[in-house]
């Protein structure tokens, strides 16, 4: 009978996995963030619809569940529609009703990512742009983010930085 002596498994080399190169990035729906969101919209929606079949409510208390369902709707709209592009030699965020920021690369010391837990003020992610001689640009990004999409495009960020090519020709 035939006796295993040793099982051996190829070894597998050592590669860097290459970091793909990502040069626009857009929020999602589907994040666990956004998926609280939107759960909390459809909450707020069928609460509002429903206390205004109940005759006891108040015309004020009907109009505060509608306002909150739709300013609820409107944040998850501007949420998913925020974009992070490299475009023209800057770095470009845009949403749908968020100021657009566009801040040139020449002028940029240090981008930064910061997760802000769930600090309402500043966000739950925010990017923090440090440029030469000015206060820093703060960015608040929605809860619909996905967390490696974001740290790819800020790899490819450092690597536009580091290309001194990208220098001579804006100058």
């Amino acid at each position: 009978m035939p006796e295993v002596l040793g099982a051996f498994a190829p070894r597998r080399q050592n590669r860097k996995e290459e970091v793909e190169c990502v040069t626009d990035v857009r929020a999602e729906i589907v994040t666990l963030g956004g998926a609280i969101v939107l759960a909390l919209c459809i909450l707020l929606s069928a609460v509002a619809f429903g206390v205004s079949q109940l005759p006891d409510v108040t015309g004020l208390q009907r109009a505060i569940l509608v306002i909150l369902a739709i300013a609820s709707w409107v944040y998850f709209f501007d949420s998913v529609t925020e974009r992070l592009r490299l475009v023209d030699h800057a770095v470009e965020f845009t949403a749908i009703l968020s100021r657009r920021r566009h801040v040139p690369l020449a002028e940029l010391d240090a981008m930064l990512l910061v997760y802000q837990g769930f600090n309402l003020e500043k966000g739950i992610e925010s990017l923090e742009f440090r440029r030469h001689g000015a206060k820093p640009d703060v960015v608040a990004l929605g809860p619909c983010w996905q967390r490696h999409k974001l740290e790819a495009f800020l790899h490819s960020v450092e690597e536009a930085l580091q290309e001194p090519h990208l220098f001579e020709e804006i100058r």
